[in-house]
């Protein structure tokens, strides 16, 4: 057996700092400080007797001895773990942890997951909302939902990117707000309560104005921001304002007319929906049935939107 084998917690840690590109993003990966990524890459330059890193502001880059080390590691570390998950692939029964923006778990995920377990009783889905994109490497997440406004491709050759639906951005207030603040033109949401998310720029109330033709330069809007849609939506419900929602979120108040769309015309901008998981995770079946059940809803939501 080849000696240097014996570097082989060494090669674990080099291949997921190269990966992220960063110390302390390894260290948050594998549960060790920082500084033993550190110490264990000193190690691994040491005994190989070339540079692997080169720091360029915060990030770590790889030199030409790195890249070329990254490759072997990245490739034979996926057919370690894909030959595990050969032998150790977990059944159908049991759980799967999926985690999504907060706005999406609390308005769509969690009201239509009971159509789920009506299908697969035996799998048991546990929900990590968040705003935050979560590393799916740490082992505590299997399929995570992301939403972009333009198809995305995998930066992560361990990851698989698949695109499972796209839905509309429209305004949406309670039916008292429409009467009361006489919402019939885009005009007329100009002197209205908007309710809007804190950081958005692509379905931004301005880029909203702006693509219906209404010059904003002298024109200061009435916004309260939110850090979530599911706040913009409890307060649209409370006839507070009008927001800017997916219909795919406030589908199920635009039908018990909570909520109406007052001005139908829809925002430019279109949500593209992915589910990200790891290409070897031994879950595969349980990944399979969820995106399959969530793709079909999705599918039947577009099919009702035209």
């Amino acid at each position: 057996m080849d000696k240097r084998l014996r570097w082989l917690n060494n090669l674990l840690c080099f291949e997921v700092a190269a990966r992220h590109q960063s110390y302390s993003k390894a260290a948050e990966e594998l549960y060790i400080s920082q500084a033993a990524v550190s110490q264990q890459m000193r190690q691994l330059e040491s005994n190989l007797g070339v540079s692997l890193f080169r720091r360029q502001a915060r990030k770590m880059l790889l030199t030409g001895p790195g890249r070329t080390l990254y490759a072997s590691c990245e490739k034979g570390f996926s057919e370690i773990v894909s030959g595990l998950n050969q032998v150790h692939e977990e059944p159908l029964e049991g759980s799967l942890t999926v985690t999504s923006t907060q706005a999406f778990c609390a308005l769509w995920l969690m009201p239509n997951l009971f159509e789920f377990f009506n299908q697969y009783p035996t799998i048991n889905i546990n929900i990590q909302a968040s705003n935050r994109i979560e590393s799916l490497h740490k082992g505590d997440i299997d399929i995570a939902i992301r939403f972009s406004t333009s198809s995305t491709a995998a930066k992560d050759d361990s990851l698989i990117v698949q695109r499972f639906g796209e839905n509309g951005v429209v305004p949406a207030c309670s039916p008292e707000f429409q009467t009361q603040m006489q919402l019939h033109s885009v005009k007329d949401m100009l002197g209205a309560r908007l309710l809007a998310l804190a950081g958005e720029e692509n379905a931004s109330w301005e880029a909203y104005f702006e693509h219906s033709k209404i010059n904003l330069s002298n024109k200061i809007l009435r916004k309260t921001v939110v850090s979530s849609s599911d706040l913009a939506v409890s307060a649209a419900l409370a006839g507070q304002g009008v927001m800017l929602a997916s219909d795919v979120m406030i589908g199920q108040y635009l039908k018990s007319g909570q909520l109406v769309v007052p001005i139908d015309i829809p925002h430019p901008v279109r949500w593209k929906s992915h589910f990200v998981y790891l290409k070897n995770s031994p879950k595969q079946q349980r990944i399979a049935h969820f995106c399959e059940w969530l793709t079909e809803k999705m599918a039947n939501h577009e099919a009702l939107q035209t």
